[in-house]
């Protein structure tokens, strides 16, 4: 499962310059994968799930965000963070039309005129859901918005200056539609006139079930907004280490370097290796944003939600793949690169308790 993966530079003009793709690069993810059930879990720390009784997938793409295989293999499982001292002040679930939240009246309108009237604005990030996606889907996606921008969980921010790039909602955004046709035809056309590009995290990628997110649903959202995260937000701060606008940056020399050894997108061709589904992902706007997630993923002691051809199953046979440029990248504090499992559990406060609170702006 993967996010649309953003061909750039063969889809129409957005606004402020970002272009759409003309294909739903998640729909790769299912083609791999083809139609599996998944075991419905509620949202909760990644080792209450397991994958002993899925069924292989033709590429290997059964993965999803549990502690890597090797971990419990090799004994090398890097170790969750400690829980915070202090908990920090919840993200509050609100109604897109509350004062509190940072948005233009434009916005508000536009927003509650399609039916997207529940937001979350983890330190002014802007994440808004379809009325029909269940709560528990948009609290699992503020959540983990939230703790991968606040890792230690202290109530700030790891880098200012990447939300800073982030909250700029007229760049991107974080949506969460639930029907593809209402999405397409009537919800974003009236949205992308008041908002920048849309990464998405909808019901039909994430195989919305009645008793909240499983393993598929945490796979997804995950992957989504690393993707928001690399691309509106990493890619600008650290262009020469992070870009995906060329092959020059860090993660791209990365990406071709692994290109038909270890990496191959479903999409591609490789010597010898057709592409397995139709599309493309050969811009570095689209390859080097699915690798680079799947590489940081695994390296932290996850399984990611997806794997490309021929790439590793486990951390401990990606770890002498990788460049010793690139995992320096990774391991260096001043990028906060994900090095540890994720825990699930930054706090999200519920809209039913939000809509009765008195309006304050202090909010996370």
């Amino acid at each position: 499962m993967t996010l649309e993966p953003r061909p750039i530079s063969h889809a129409p003009t957005t606004r402020d310059g970002f272009r759409r793709p003309t294909t739903t690069m998640f729909g790769i993810g299912l083609a791999v994968l083809g139609v599996v059930a998944f075991v419905a879990t509620a949202i909760g720390p990644i080792e209450d799930t397991g994958l002993d009784d899925e069924p292989p997938a033709p590429t290997g793409s059964d993965a999803v965000n549990v502690p890597a295989p090797d971990a419990a293999a090799d004994g090398d499982e890097r170790p969750r963070a400690a829980r915070p001292k202090s908990i920090p002040t919840p993200i509050p679930i609100l109604d897109c039309r509350d004062p509190r939240l940072d948005l233009d009246d434009d916005q508000r309108e536009a927003l509650a005129a399609v039916g997207f009237s529940r937001c979350a604005m983890p330190f002014g990030v802007l994440l808004a859901a379809d009325d029909r996606m269940p709560a528990s889907y948009l609290e699992l996606a503020a959540a983990v918005l939230a703790e991968m921008l606040d890792q230690d969980q202290n109530g700030v921010p790891d880098d200012a200056a990447l939300v800073d790039l982030l909250k700029n909602r007229d760049v991107a955004w974080l949506a969460m539609p639930t029907d593809r046709r209402d999405w397409e035809r009537r919800q974003l056309p009236r949205l992308e006139r008041v908002l920048g590009y849309d990464i998405v995290i909808p019901a039909w990628w994430l195989d919305v079930r009645p008793g909240g997110p499983d393993r598929r649903g945490r796979a997804v959202t995950v992957e989504e907004i690393h993707h928001f995260i690399t691309q509106f937000g990493l890619s600008r701060l650290h262009p020469a280490v992070f870009g995906v606008d060329d092959w020059t940056s860090v993660i791209a020399r990365e990406t071709a370097r692994a290109k038909c050894v270890f990496w191959q997108h479903p999409e591609n061709d490789c010597p010898g290796r057709p592409a397995e589904s139709p599309g493309d992902c050969s811009d570095p706007n689209c390859d080097v944003v699915e690798f680079f997630q799947q590489a940081v993923v695994l390296r932290a002691g996850m399984k990611p939600g997806w794997r490309g051809i021929g790439f590793p199953e486990t951390a401990a046979t990606l770890e002498p793949l990788l460049s010793p440029a690139f995992k320096a990248v990774l391991d260096d504090p001043a990028y906060h690169q994900l090095r540890r499992p994720l825990r699930f559990d930054y706090p999200v406060a519920p809209m039913e308790r939000t809509s009765r609170r008195t309006p304050t702006t202090d909010l996370p």
